[in-house]
């Protein structure tokens, strides 16, 4: 007795093809990951390039000119916290390299110092907050060496002051519920 509501067994076939279609499709485009990764890689090249050659035309001038004044003194130091930040910078994209090739396209477990352990995306964005504020408080220490007037400074502060609070409250686990989410998970 044919009933009209049955499945054709040709229809359930396509159905299952058109799954593992998507299926190969989806594994396959995790590879597309390889161009932001190679890109931080370019970018942390670059900025240690520049951050090298920063260093040798300071000391360059530092040479040529002989100065050692307070005056200089306090020029070298904000060139050396300029260059501290721009290695901070190249920092946060070698760990965004890891992180992505480490979670999407390595098969393989990679050996990694201690510190930079990257198991989820949760790891990986704790990692970079971590050099963002420390990059954040460089920048500060930049403006506070250039001799900036004290109203300029607060404000400068200030602004850097509420970006690293709602860092930290990200990274505390109460943005978008992920605490209450963890306790209903314990429970």
């Amino acid at each position: 007795m044919y009933h009209p509501k049955e499945i054709d067994i040709r229809t359930i076939y396509s159905f299952i093809d058109t799954i593992i279609v998507m299926q190969k499709i989806l594994v396959a485009a995790r590879y597309l990951l390889i161009i932001p990764v190679v890109g931080c890689i370019l970018m942390t090249a670059g900025v240690v390039v520049m951050g090298f050659g920063r260093i040798i035309s300071a000391g360059d001038r530092l040479i040529e000119y002989g100065i050692f004044s307070p005056k200089a003194s306090k020029i070298i130091s904000l060139a050396v916290i300029e260059i501290i930040d721009l290695f901070l910078v190249g920092t946060v994209s070698y760990i965004a390299a890891i992180g992505l090739y480490k979670l999407f396209i390595s098969k393989v477990d990679i050996q990694l110092p201690m510190r930079l352990t990257i198991n989820n995306l949760n790891d990986l964005e704790n990692k970079i907050i971590g050099v963002i504020v420390a990059a954040l408080a460089v920048a500060f220490l930049g403006q506070a060496a250039g001799g900036e007037t004290p109203e300029h400074l607060l404000k400068y502060g200030g602004g850097i002051a509420v970006v690293i609070a709602a860092l930290t409250y990200f990274m505390s686990g109460n943005f978008g519920g992920k605490k209450k989410q963890a306790e209903n998970k314990d429970k």
